[in-house]
């Protein structure tokens, strides 16, 4: 990886393409066409027509993982679950909750035998609520599918597949400049977050004015250093954008008016799971997360106001899950949009990553995906980090390494690279990290605000 990083341009610029070619192939097919037209001709349905379909989808799929799924035909039989007679909702109460661990656990006997295995793919969570975890997806999902729905949010701001869009995302691709690559197949704008500093937003917004973006895309801290730059000096942008959509990170709302101020457009945030069990995307009338209802099942359970979000995943045959514990919460809400956006409202708010903007040694701007992306590798399943920045030099590096597995070292090393030779990093190992609303704050600033 490290020679493609430091690579001759053109090399990078080749080899992303090819990438973009084989990725623009998976998504943007003849299953991705007959998926789109299929959840486009659901917006002219009833809000009664909809949760009709719903139910039907949902017991369908409880019958499929008992008649497909090992797990479940043993599960279902213990707590004599019928998915046969399932006539209501509350019926699904029966079905005790799955967990992470009970996935690991239980892995091989969650898997639908019968599907071959050229049909799905290993996929990982991020561990944004505890350890990383893995399991399969069909590889429909994981691209035609997934971008059908994205398109069709796009589509309430007049986005069409093909306009050009700028991706601000976290993806290492480059360790020289200049920190994007344009990709081709996608009209798309590949910019690194992990250089977006102090010394280059000028550089950022230069290429943005350029490109002329219809929208963009990314971390909302990454957006919100460039939006901050925008402010302060007064840069005049040369292209009008239909919206901004943000994702991976908790949209804050002061931070959403400083970026829709500076970039003089909507900021919409997406929500979705790493386990792809289901996704919602933010109503453009704000009112709530508008849900793909044909992606998945959502319960929202717990008496106080934030609830824990439960999922019953529809479009996953090779390794279904039902009533899953995310680890994500939510502020429940229980409305329908207007006739333009007739999905239903489940949540109104999201409690996603919550993580701090930090800084270097000598004061440049580190997003919290950067951090995330560097010391992804050193994780191993059960593992988990929480960096802290105590001053400008002292930082505290907490860990969850029960087994001692993780190379703090070389951990350790990478991490002055990123934050600068002078910086002083304490390595503490825990049972718990520090959390908000259940989420896991990876990367935490008690010294200092982005001003």
């Amino acid at each position: 990886m490290k020679y493609f990083l430091n690579a001759p341009y053109w090399v990078k610029c080749f080899a992303i393409n090819i990438y973009g070619f084989f990725l623009y192939k998976r998504r943007f097919n003849t299953v991705y066409k007959s998926f789109k037209n299929k959840i486009d001709n659901n917006l002219q349905k009833t809000k009664r027509e909809i949760l009709s379909e719903q139910f039907v989808l949902l017991k369908n799929n409880l019958i499929f993982c008992y008649e497909k799924i090992p797990y479940y035909k043993h599960l279902f039989e213990k707590v004599e679950f019928n998915p046969y007679t399932f006539s209501s909702e509350e019926e699904i109460k029966k079905i005790p909750y799955l967990t992470k661990d009970i996935i690991r656990d239980n892995y091989n006997d969650l898997i639908n035998p019968s599907i071959p295995k050229s049909k799905y793919i290993t996929h990982y969570t991020s561990g944004s609520t505890g350890e990383r975890l893995e399991f399969l997806i069909p590889k429909k999902l994981r691209y035609s599918l997934n971008a059908a729905f994205l398109y069709r949010f796009y589509s309430f701001l007049g986005i069409r597949e093909g306009d050009r869009r700028a991706t601000i995302g976290g993806r290492r691709f480059t360790n020289t400049a200049p920190f994007w690559i344009y990709n081709y197949f996608e009209n798309q704008l590949l910019m690194s977050s992990h250089h977006l500093n102090d010394q280059n937003k000028e550089k950022y917004l230069k290429k943005l004015n350029e490109f002329k973006p219809v929208f963009i895309q990314g971390h909302p801290s990454s957006i919100l250093v460039l939006a901050k730059f925008i402010k302060d000096f007064r840069v005049k942008l040369k292209f009008n954008l239909k919206g901004i959509f943000t994702t991976g990170e908790t949209l804050i709302e002061d931070d959403r008016k400083i970026i829709e101020t500076s970039f003089n457009t909507i900021v919409l945030q997406q929500y979705g799971s790493g386990e792809n069990a289901f996704s919602a995307q933010e109503s453009p009338t704000k009112k709530g997360y508008l849900l793909n209802y044909e992606h998945g099942y959502v319960e929202l359970i717990g008496k106080d106001k934030l609830k824990q979000v439960v999922v019953t995943s529809y479009l996953n045959d090779v390794m279904p899950f039902v009533r899953y514990k995310i680890g994500d919460y939510a502020i429940a809400s229980n409305c329908y949009e207007t006739k333009k956006y007739p999905l239903p409202v489940k949540f109104k708010e999201i409690v996603g990553r919550i993580d701090d903007i930090i800084f270097s040694s000598k004061g440049s701007v580190i997003v919290p995906v950067t951090v995330r992306m560097l010391l992804k590798p050193f994780l191993f399943s059960g593992t988990n980090y929480q960096l802290i920045q105590d001053n400008s030099i002292r930082f505290t590096l907490n860990l969850v390494d029960i087994d001692y597995r993780i190379d703090v070292d070389s951990l350790k090393s990478e991490l002055i690279k990123l934050l600068g030779e002078e910086v002083k990093i304490s390595v503490k190992y825990k049972k718990h990290l520090l959390t908000k609303g259940g989420k896991i704050r990876n990367v935490i600033n008690n010294y200092k605000a982005l001003s």
